[in-house]
């Protein structure tokens, strides 16, 4: 028999937290039970693996039971005595009982819906359903499934049964000169707490989490639905631009004329080779003297990459070089899944879960051993849990670096020590292997060590003189490397995550300046693998690139080209302010969607003044095609979850 008895707290925030953990209890029991009538949806998930998920779930309902409760927390943390009359403690039932059961009814819906979607439910579905007829779509669901409204009042039943059993009463009167200030003061630490918990963490380096984050938990993509939470999804994707199918061509011709499949004709044996890719924070080209030559020693400007200006010399280089995005989670999908940001960061939308293509994935079927270095605090941007998601097998950062006296203060370990911990860890792996480090030392502040100041190149912006120090640090690591066994049997591409901000040179802050970043292709043992091509590469060429070095002779998935296929067709792809853009050639191609808005000669007129729409239309309609093309394949293809060939 259920006891009647109430629990009293004088003490109001004891109160609060015991409410708050009431919510939290509900999470827990609705991912419990979204589990179990979803079962056949997840037979690989063992009991064991779910009560892990269930504990990685708390994280997620944390941040969700701080959102929606902000209102009820809010009136109990007013410090003011009013708060302990029974009228408003009836007001604060009310808050919490309508709040959190509008929550449940979200978690209890989905246990049907995701049957259809095989997704958490997010903001987009409301503008889907925003013009059909709302209270037939109710009343058909409730007699279809009518279990679900039953489960919903028995839980707010039990809500608001629980919730009378914790009851506040005023506490003993003191001085209004101690009660106002100490409940202030705990009110601010409370807020600041709770901030905390709605981001994920206290770290000014970590993103608030989303979906995405989830995957740091799982050993299957589809797991992440059981941590995650319905009101989450939806509250991380207000404002998210969800992808709509479109339909330009007929199938056949969409594949005549642009395909993401890629089958290999190469019958040479596969060379297991390391694989090394270095993506550096902010290196956009217009600091480095190789890849403006002809303004060495004119207006001042000086290199800031001497050491890259000389590996560019022994390197395969393809002269136009593009990032796919303008942020540094923009990068990570581009360079190790082929998988543009487009709209928005791809690991912010519902399509993270995806079943998606890997670069590390693939070669983890090859033998090889794959790992992941950032020197910032595990965590950090959320790269963790997409690692995990596309296969990696170990992620290196401050945890495991274990040395926070090289810590720059800010974002993570300096640049010069980060590396050389890489290429001593690298230098541990058994052969072959994969390592991705993301360099973060040419960050604002900018800063550098203290021994550097007054050593490094300063030029007219800040980023500058990060750069020379992060291209020293990376001198020095391959100086190390270069006395390593497995050296010679790598094939090391570097590029940067992005173009750094501000930009000084004007061209470099026009629409296709923004996205110029290095691409470099360097095998120290293969001594033909060098030379300068006037071709277009972008970061999602990589990954094709990679495979078809290493005679990776299986079909595969990737939006970007095999550089070394001289019958690929040359593009580059990003989104920009609302707008596509597709670089062909030495073309620039804008597209809003319905129609092209500009076409410029990007390399003669480099600012970009001269619009040729209107001169070049035979042109002008074969890239549009070709976005278009890309645009059909990508947006169907992310909402039917064909990533992956079939």
């Amino acid at each position: 028999m259920l006891s009647d008895k109430k629990y009293t707290w004088q003490n109001v925030h004891a109160a609060l937290g015991l409410y708050l953990s009431l919510a939290m209890l509900f999470y827990t029991i609705t991912r419990i039970l979204f589990f179990v009538l979803n079962r056949h949806l997840f037979e690989a998930t063992t009991i064991a693996d779910f009560a892990y998920l269930l504990l990685a779930g708390l994280r997620f309902d944390l941040s969700t039971v701080l959102y929606t409760n902000l209102l009820f927390m809010a009136l109990m943390l007013l410090p003011f005595r009013f708060r302990y009359n029974t009228g408003y403690r009836k007001l604060l039932k009310y808050v919490f009982i309508v709040t959190n059961s509008i929550a449940l009814s979200a978690n209890l819906i989905d246990i049907v819906y995701y049957r259809f979607t095989l997704r958490r439910t997010t903001w987009s579905v409301l503008q889907e359903f925003a013009n059909e007829n709302g209270g037939a779509l109710a009343g058909s669901f409730i007699v279809d499934f009518w279990y679900i409204p039953l489960i919903w009042l028995l839980l707010v039943a039990l809500l608001a049964w629980l919730y009378g059993k914790i009851q506040m009463q005023s506490p003993p009167r003191v001085s209004s000169w101690v009660y106002y200030p100490a409940h202030t003061a705990v009110m601010v630490l409370i807020v600041f707490l709770s901030v905390a918990g709605m981001r994920g963490g206290f770290a000014h380096s970590t993103r608030p989490i989303t979906l995405s984050n989830a995957g740091e938990y799982v050993k299957r993509p589809n797991e992440m639905y059981l941590v995650l939470n319905t009101p989450f999804s939806m509250l991380r994707t207000i404002g998210k631009t969800n992808y709509s199918r479109v339909n330009y061509f007929e199938e056949q011709q969409l594949k005549d004329i642009y395909s993401p499949i890629h089958t290999p004709s190469d019958t040479a044996a596969f060379q297991k080779k390391n694989v090394v890719i270095i993506v550096l924070e902010s290196f956009g080209k217009e600091a480095m003297g190789g890849y403006n030559p002809d303004r060495i020693g004119k207006d001042g400007y000086q290199s800031f990459t001497p050491f890259l200006d000389q590996l560019m010399q022994d390197s395969k280089v393809y002269w136009h070089s593009f990032a796919n995005g303008k942020k540094s989670i923009d990068a990570l999908p581009s360079i190790l899944t082929s998988i543009p940001s487009i709209q928005e960061p791809f690991v912010l939308t519902p399509y993270a879960s995806n079943d998606l293509p890997s670069l590390p994935r693939t070669l983890n079927a090859e033998g090889y051993h794959t790992a992941f270095f950032h020197g910032a605090p595990n965590g950090s941007m959320g790269f963790s849990a997409f690692m995990n998601l596309i296969g990696v097998k170990e992620y290196y950062g401050t945890d495991e670096y274990k040395n926070d006296a090289d810590f720059d203060g800010m974002w993570g370990i300096w640049d010069e020590e980060f590396l050389q911990f890489t290429a001593d860890k690298l230098n541990t792996f058994q052969e072959p292997f994969m390592g991705t480090v993301f360099t973060l030392s040419s960050h604002h502040p900018y800063k550098v060590p203290e021994r550097y100041e007054g050593k490094l190149k300063k030029g007219p912006l800040p980023l500058f003189q990060g750069i020379n120090y992060t291209d020293m640090a990376l001198k020095k690591f391959f100086e190390k490397a270069s006395k390593m066994p497995w050296y010679n049997n790598t094939l090391f591409v570097i590029t940067a995550d992005h173009a750094g901000a501000p930009r000084h040179y004007p061209e470099y802050n026009t629409d296709w300046g923004a996205f110029a970043v290095p691409v470099l292709f360097y095998a120290p043992g293969d001594k033909a693998f060098k030379g300068t091509e006037q071709r277009v590469v972008q970061q999602l060429d990589i990954m094709p690139t990679v495979l078809s070095y290493l005679n990776y002779n299986k079909p595969y998935f990737s939006f970007g080209k095999n550089m070394l296929d001289t019958t690929a067709q040359d593009f580059a792809v990003s989104y920009n302010a609302g707008v596509y853009q597709w670089i062909e050639g030495d073309l620039l191609l804008q597209f809003d969607g319905a129609k092209t808005i500009a076409l410029y000669n990007y390399q003669q007129d480099i600012m970009l003044k001269q619009d040729l729409k209107d001169s070049l239309p035979e042109k002008r309609q074969q890239m549009e095609n070709r976005v278009k093309a890309f645009i059909q394949q990508y947006n169907n293809r992310m909402i039917d979850n064909k990533l992956l060939v079939e």
